[in-house]
């Protein structure tokens, strides 16, 4: 009967396009919740077996009956699916409202079944073994997450967006492509088992290189982030929040599932993910430090984050190869915890953003201003997912990352020099990733929240609707648990490592990290009451004064107005001179003429350039743009020329049968 609601959401989501417009959205919710209820039954299910849950989908002709399995590794993933998904269609019945008038009931409903369509493609994603299958369901989620992505497809910057992330999710499916076709050909299977065989026999890294090619892609891994950037901020906020929050973490398991079957070059693997990790968590968070759109500040941080998993599992394989299975063992706990943590603070703050472009329709930080006064939940939820995010205690963030901080000291302990080159050069990456870290969310929440208004014909004084912020009640209960139990949510993060039975992890090292976090989430409880009992203490206090409003405090200069404050460029400024040659910074402007004695207004903007997607990825697509006409001399006209080209084709294929190549 499950199986039957699993296969009939979809089904059950087209209504959405005969519903009436005012109803969509809650007709939409019905089968979000639907895969939600189903899919979580089975990922609870694996999650307390010993062995893998499987069940027959359908009979299909290319591969016989199409079989789930779901194990610890998509067990989890599940959950976070669901719950990501179900966050955002709930945040989506306000966020879309504003549309519903603007936008035809056709665009709506489009809209919502590719919601729909994403959260049950993300769910076959991680439950599919058969290679074709699996392939299938990843091109589902590209489509469909396109059509999420151009949802204000009538503005041309929205479109060439959307076009370019599915160029490059074309260029992922491709890479995969190739890698499933090289293994069937060497192993004769088509299967994720085939992996095994594989890497048992043959060099273990240059196959998973292509596969992590092709999954760092959806991930974001620098050089291949070019695509995020662009697309969460063009994207509608719950759209946004999803794809951050899990569909990126779509190529995460695609890595992880290739690792689970490698059987030797651990140190090989491990330090060329920890190497592209490394540059990809400081290069994501300096990008982020000199925006000035708020979403494009949280999409530069979800690379950074993507760094930070991808350093966990580094490690973790990295102390595979060095024999140290404490570092295994509390680097891929590491990464797990902090892709549960990443899930839930980055599609809170992605929320949080959308409520702020509900009520003042713009994303541009140099716009905003004084927020929190008039949006106090919004400022609150901003705040507490930006403290989870820079890794600050009492938040869950800070526990992920205290995974890789012991792991590596653990390490450092026992390493010889070289090993302690290593360690000590992780160490001061992690460290470096924090403090820019902290310095990007404290602009960013300064700017945006506090200060003076900087636009007054913008601004609402109240709240958004209370549906917008129901998804921030779910939430953050759920981050203060992780805080507050931080043992309790290793412990069952460790039933998912140990899936990797080619790590040997360590049980001890489980253990004795569970007893140290239940220290960490007792200094987190005693922070949390500390500064509610000083909160309640204040309103106590204040209740009984007569309070007066006024401006602050100008160092005896009253004269000037919100243009005296931090923008978002000059707030970043002295970390510009310290990065100069990483970051190139536009400034645009109209000069004064020498004969102009009463200047007009003048206008002064700023645009950061991504040199590494401006050098690595559309210099050579420029350069591809400008060679392609040159191809023009086979467009002959002539028919005959046309009839020799698929002969040519032909005898190659031929050529290439005969010499066992294909």
């Amino acid at each position: 009967m499950s199986i039957l609601l699993f296969k009939s959401a979809l089904i059950i989501a087209l209504v959405i396009f005969v519903i009436a417009k005012k109803w969509k959205g809650y007709v939409a919710l019905i089968p979000v919740l639907l895969l939600v209820s189903v899919s979580t039954a089975w990922a609870i299910e694996a999650l307390f077996s010993d062995t893998p849950f499987q069940f027959h989908f359908l009979n299909a002709y290319w591969s016989g009956d199409l079989v789930f399995v779901i194990d610890h590794i998509s067990a989890f993933f599940i959950l976070l699916i669901n719950l990501t998904c179900l966050t955002g269609a709930i945040y989506s019945l306000g966020y879309l409202k504003p549309y519903f008038d603007k936008k035809g009931a056709m665009s709506i409903s489009l809209h919502l079944f590719s919601f729909v369509g994403l959260q049950f493609a993300m769910l076959n994603v991680v439950m599919l073994r058969d290679a074709f299958s699996f392939l299938v369901a990843w091109e589902m989620m590209s489509l469909f997450s396109f059509v999420l992505v151009i949802f204000e497809g009538e503005k041309e910057t929205t479109l060439k967006t959307g076009i370019n992330y599915l160029i490059q999710m074309h260029m992922c499916f491709v890479l995969l492509l190739i890698g499933f076709l090289y293994m069937s050909r060497v192993t004769g299977s088509f299967n994720f088992e085939a992996f095994e065989l594989y890497f048992s026999q043959h060099n273990n890294f240059w196959l998973f290189t292509l596969f992590f090619l092709g999954f760092g892609i959806k991930a974001g891994f620098i050089p291949m982030h070019s695509w995020l950037p662009h697309a969460h901020p063009t994207a509608p906020s719950h759209v946004s929040g999803v794809m951050s929050g899990i569909m990126i973490k779509m190529g995460i398991y695609g890595i992880l599932r290739v690792l689970t079957h490698v059987q030797s070059q651990f140190l090989e693997i491990g330090f060329s993910i920890l190497f592209i990790s490394i540059a990809t968590a400081i290069t994501g968070i300096l990008y982020a430090i000199f925006q000035k759109d708020i979403k494009k500040t949280l999409a530069y941080s979800s690379i950074e984050n993507i760094g930070i998993i991808g350093m966990g599992i580094g490690l973790a394989f990295v102390g595979k190869g060095l024999g140290n299975p404490s570092l295994a063992t509390l680097g891929i706990a590491g990464a797990l915890l902090h892709i549960f943590n990443h899930s839930l603070y980055k599609s809170l703050l992605f929320y949080s953003a959308g409520n702020l472009y509900y009520a003042t329709h713009t994303r541009d930080l140099n716009k905003l201003g004084g927020l929190a006064q008039f949006m106090p939940y919004t400022a609150m939820f901003f705040m507490i997912g930006s403290l989870a995010i820079c890794a600050i205690p009492p938040l869950n963030g800070f526990i992920s990352e205290f995974l890789l901080y012991i792991g590596v000291f653990e390490n450092l302990a026992v390493s010889d020099f070289n090993g302690s080159l290593i360690n000590l050069t992780i160490l001061l990456s992690l460290v470096v990733v924090g403090g820019l870290s902290l310095f990007a969310f404290t602009k960013t929440f300064g700017i945006a929240f506090l200060g003076s208004k900087r636009n007054t014909s913008n601004h609402l004084t109240e709240e958004v609707p209370m549906i917008m912020r129901l998804s921030g009640f779910i939430i953050v209960p759920i981050m203060l648990s992780v805080s507050l139990f931080p043992s309790f949510y290793l412990v069952q993060i460790s039933s998912i490592a140990f899936t990797f039975s080619n790590l040997s992890l360590s049980k001890a090292v489980i253990q004795s990290s569970a007893q140290t976090l239940q220290y960490i989430g007792a200094g987190n409880l005693a922070v949390i009451v500390v500064f509610t009992l000083i909160f309640l203490i204040k309103r106590s206090v204040q209740s009984k004064v007569k309070l007066t409003e006024g401006p602050t405090w100008g160092c005896g200069y009253t004269g000037g107005d919100f243009r005296h404050q931090y923008t978002s460029t000059s707030y970043a400024d002295n970390v510009r001179e310290l990065v100069g040659p990483l970051v190139a910074i536009e400034g645009h402007h109209t000069s004064f003429e020498e004969k102009e004695i009463f200047p007009k207004v003048r206008h002064f903007e700023t645009n950061t350039q991504d040199l590494i997607e401006e050098k690595v990825v559309m210099k050579p697509v420029l350069y591809i743009v400008r060679e392609l006409p040159k191809a023009g001399w086979a467009q002959t006209g002539k028919i005959n020329h046309y009839l020799v080209y698929p002969l040519a084709f032909l005898i190659i294929i031929g050529l290439l049968t005969l010499t066992g190549i294909l």
